[in-house]
């Protein structure tokens, strides 16, 4: 995506801070309004692809200290996300929803490694203020993504079972 704003002339630094100062607007009203506010970083999700990858790094300070939403629902599926290091920068009090369980492929990811993330992730932010989820939606288009009911099903337990273990 960077290249493609540099061949178009655009200042991705400049894009980012106007896209922040427009969300921090829409939170604003929306909170007036008493809305509890999430916001989903989506990397695409069609058809089982993806659209962008790279770290949360580059856009975590500005981001996630400018808009004041409860909480924040990241994609960390696959090693394209990067490592948890930004979750430094979520201000305390906030919601992180670990998006660590695919919904591009039907293979079971492993009950034990997400646990291990997850602590992995608490050592960022408090465990009272992570979650866990599927990275995305299972279908993003009318077609969905490559995994059956079963697939899915499987997948939406493991995250029950394995917030169960975490959290009780």
């Amino acid at each position: 995506m960077l290249a493609v704003f540099e061949a178009e002339g655009i200042d991705a630094r400049k894009l980012l801070q106007t896209c922040i100062d427009a969300n921090r607007e829409i939170v604003a009203g929306l909170r007036e309004a008493g809305v509890t506010v999430g916001m989903h970083l989506c990397r695409g999700n069609y058809r089982g692809q993806w659209f962008n990858e790279g770290s949360y790094d580059a856009i975590a300070r500005d981001l996630f200290g400018q808009v004041p939403v409860d909480h924040w629902l990241l994609e960390y599926d696959t090693e394209r996300a990067g490592t948890f290091e930004p979750l430094r920068h979520v201000p305390a009090g906030t919601g992180v929803v670990l998006g660590l369980v695919t919904t591009k492929s039907g293979e079971l990811e492993d009950g034990e490694e997400l646990l291990r993330r997850i602590e992995e992730a608490s050592r960022l932010v408090p465990i009272e203020n992570l979650s866990v989820s599927p990275q995305c939606g299972f279908a993003s288009e009318v077609q969905g993504n490559p995994l059956t009911w079963n697939d899915q099903r499987r997948k939406l337990d493991l995250v029950v079972s394995t917030a169960q273990r975490v959290w009780g």
